[in-house]
């Protein structure tokens, strides 16, 4: 049972009485109003997810288009599906014209009205995912938390990007959150007062993805929902070949079929990927489509190859903690911050994040975090760092060759901690750089600065 609210406003009772037993039978809650005083009233005293609202209303075809407007300009976020009959068809376009989600026609095909009910409310989950995302600050300020030289650099190359007009391509890892980099750049753009809309590319079966996305003869899709916007394709490699064909039709012209008719719309494309390799190499990806798509490419770097930034990262969620997850921010120890360090955050920033809030919770009666207020896979992870350094074999060296059999394993652990930077091991470790770079040497451990590649 969905649970969502829908309200009716038709004023023949028998119409009003048929479509609730409908939509009752799904599983929706439904409000029913007789004209456009009920409707004020309905939705002052409630919040419906949907609105079924009737063209021609008493003695007037254009009632509906009166009430629409209102709706339109106190509850803009609900989505209008209008009700049309006795020849009013062509009103009923110019309701979608006015900002009404689509309509369907009377005498009622029951399939008909629940999948457009069903479309409708899709739009609207979207648009308070959206909502949330706009909220949520943090996910898209950490981008830029750290010393890395993509945390110093990713704030101005977004507000450069952002100004121009080009498809983006992103291609992260899971947890990096790119749908925070996407809406980061449209937020900064000239489209930013303009729909924002988040589409899986991975979630639906192709028939359903094609209706929702392309839509039809006599509904929009996300296309069109976006126009003037910024549409976000979230997985972009896993896009059906159908849709990928009407996809690369509607970048090279402007225009793609939904149904008999040709749709358009000024929807900016950004899009992400966290395949492997080179989408373009793909047997299950149009290339040309790819090299439509990729005209500016973001490369966002895992977690693990910008260590530097880890440390940064958390001080940032603990002190915006109350803000972030509704708890009091406090300091982790010298031992669990050594196991956040040279954990490799498979899940990135959002694990970590993760992490933070789960160590704040189950520290509530404490006044700092340790290692046992950690998640386990991140304390496992530490074990098996540790057993690395195989206490066995040592104990069967004499002491000479022990001492360097564990410090080469213990200075690669540091450098793989600290990203490999030899001056902030030193630092750490209480050595002077130069000495380490001597003991380095002697020991035959390379220093691999792996940020510094990004």
């Amino acid at each position: 049972m969905s649970g969502e609210t829908i309200l009716i406003v038709d004023d023949e009772a028998e119409v009003r009485s048929l479509m609730a037993g409908a939509l009752e039978d799904e599983g929706y809650k439904t409000i029913l109003a007789k004209d456009g005083h009920e409707t004020a009233m309905a939705l002052k005293n409630s919040s419906p997810d949907l609105i079924f609202l009737d063209l021609w209303i008493g003695d007037d075809e254009s009632a509906g288009l009166k009430i629409l407007e209102k709706i339109k300009k106190t509850r803009m976020e609900i989505p209008v599906v209008m009700i049309s009959g006795h020849g009013t068809i062509d009103v009923a376009v110019q309701a979608i014209r006015n900002g009404a989600f689509d309509f369907v026609e009377k005498p009622f095909v029951i399939d008909r009205l629940l999948l457009t009910c069903k479309q409708a409310l899709e739009i609207r989950r979207l648009q308070k995912e959206n909502s949330a995302l706009k909220l949520n600050k943090f996910d898209i300020d950490v981008f830029s938390v750290g010393t890395s030289q993509f945390a110093t650099s990713i704030k101005s190359m977004l507000e450069k990007i952002a100004s121009a007009n080009s498809r983006v391509f992103i291609k992260s890892k899971i947890g990096i959150g790119a749908d925070a980099l996407a809406y980061a750049i449209h937020k900064n753009s000239a489209r930013k007062d303009l729909p924002f809309i988040c589409v899986n590319c991975a979630r639906d079966e192709e028939k359903d993805f094609d209706a929702k996305f392309f839509g039809g003869e006599k509904r929009y899709g996300l296309i069109e929902k976006a126009d003037g916007g910024t549409l976000f394709l979230e997985d972009v490699a896993k896009l059906h070949a159908n849709s990928q064909a009407k996809l690369l039709q509607f970048l090279q012209s402007g225009f793609y079929p939904a149904g008999s008719r040709k749709a358009h719309s000024d929807a900016r494309i950004i899009c992400s990927s966290n395949e492997e390799g080179d989408l373009s190499s793909s047997p299950k990806f149009s290339r040309e489509l790819f090299y439509r798509l990729n005209v500016v490419n973001i490369d966002a770097p895992n977690l693990k190859d910008r260590r530097e930034d880890i440390l940064p990262i958390i001080d940032y969620y603990l002190s915006n903690s109350e803000a972030i997850f509704g708890l009091k921010g406090k300091k982790f120890t010298e031992d669990a911050i050594a196991i956040l360090q040279s954990y490799d955050w498979p899940g990135n920033v959002y694990q970590l994040k993760n992490a933070v809030e789960s160590s704040l919770i189950h520290s509530i009666k404490s006044k700092e975090m340790d290692k046992n207020d950690l998640p386990s896979e991140l304390t496992s992870s530490a074990k098996d760092k540790f057993a690395s350094l195989n206490v066995a074999k040592l104990i069967s060296l004499p002491i000479k060759e022990a001492k360097e059999f564990f410090e080469s394993d213990y200075l690669r652990a540091q450098l793989d901690r600290f990203s490999g930077s030899v001056s902030r091991t030193a630092r750490f470790i209480g050595m002077e750089r130069s000495a380490l770079h001597r003991k380095l040497k002697a020991l035959g451990v390379v220093a691999e600065k792996r940020a510094a590649k990004k």
